[in-house]
């Protein structure tokens, strides 16, 4: 079912983090349907900000170069909006371990400093949350649904959780209009390609191209869900504009499961390059694996009428294309 998101036509939207991956694909797509956008980024080294993610509607946003954990900047920022999409993050497994006071500036003090600018100066205003699977950690079955409890693994999970429910006091004690959106292993176009501690399925693709070697940790029969960000995006756009959407946490996935050493073989068929092998696992990434994960998304197919539509081999097909293209904005 395709949708109508002409709701979005003149609509003032704040995206933070929106020069990176998720934020520059939904600034894009806003704009195509005639929104007003401004994209908030502090352009951080190595977070995947990157001016060349807006190049195609460079000339129809406003970009502002700000962090959020500055309390003066987002609360000019979010002044006027009609919808935020809250999406900046520190969003490192492996960092928020070395670096556990950093992830919580950014991702618990920041999502009230974001909070707090829209309780004062948007306060009738929808915020839609980037949320994350990592926020389940471990759990004893799957698929997954939103009312499954798991145990978090790193700093970063229990501090999604935390900023999650920073949304959830504010919209039960000061009224506002929010939703989350619990992103699992999204793909595709415009995500950063110097390094490989977040967004391995993007890695992945570079190293094939680049006709390395892929890394696979144990036997990588550890299922997952990759989704397409276009259908990240649809999501987004969906949760930002139904009213079915507020005050829910919703859970977003791929089409169907897919055993890691799948994708990673995938990969190297699409790009016609590379190869892969199985090596130990490290340690510190063993010590904060979860093993088998995929989504229930049943509960937002229901409310909001979104399913994944892209297949994985053409979702990688197309982001291999695109990287073969712009490389160069990205490996450098």
């Amino acid at each position: 079912m395709e949708h109508d998101f002409s709701y979005y036509r003149g609509k003032r939207v704040l995206i933070t983090g929106g020069l990176g991956f998720l934020g520059s694909n939904l600034a894009c797509a806003l704009v195509g349907h005639g929104a007003s956008v401004s994209v908030y980024d502090a352009l951080l080294p190595l977070y995947g900000g990157n001016m060349f993610n807006v190049e195609p509607v460079k000339d129809r946003v406003e970009v502002i170069i700000a962090d959020i954990r500055d309390r003066a900047r987002i609360g000019k920022a979010v002044a006027g909006k009609d919808v935020v999409f809250n999406i900046a993050a520190q969003t490192s497994h492996v960092d928020s371990m070395t670096e556990p006071l950093l992830d919580v500036e950014m991702n618990c003090a920041g999502q009230i400093n974001l909070l707090e600018a829209v309780r004062n100066s948007a306060p009738e205003c929808r915020i839609v949350y980037a949320g994350s699977r990592a926020q389940y950690g471990k759990i004893d079955r799957v698929p997954v649904t939103e009312d499954m409890h798991g145990r978090p693994t790193d700093i970063y999970s229990a501090n999604k959780i935390a900023g999650e429910m920073y949304h959830f006091v504010y919209s039960s004690a000061f009224g506002l209009k929010f939703t989350s959106l619990r992103i699992s292993n999204a793909y595709g176009p415009r995500h950063q390609m110097k390094h490989g501690k977040y967004g391995v399925l993007n890695w992945f693709i570079r190293l094939a191209i680049e006709g390395k070697k892929i890394k696979v940790f144990g036997t990588g029969a550890q299922m997952r869900d990759y989704h397409y960000v276009d259908d990240v995006t649809g999501a987004f756009l969906l949760a930002g504009m139904k009213d079915e959407a507020l005050g829910e946490a919703f859970n977003l996935g791929g089409p169907e499961p897919v055993r890691f050493v799948d994708m990673v073989k995938t990969i190297v068929e699409t790009a016609g390059s590379g190869g892969y092998e199985f090596v130990p696992w490290p340690a510190d990434r063993k010590a904060i694996e979860v093993g088998d994960f995929t989504a229930d998304t049943g509960k937002i197919s229901r409310a909001l009428g979104w399913r994944p539509r892209m297949e994985l081999g053409e979702g990688i097909r197309r982001t291999v294309d695109f990287y073969r293209r712009f490389g160069k904005e990205y490996w450098r």
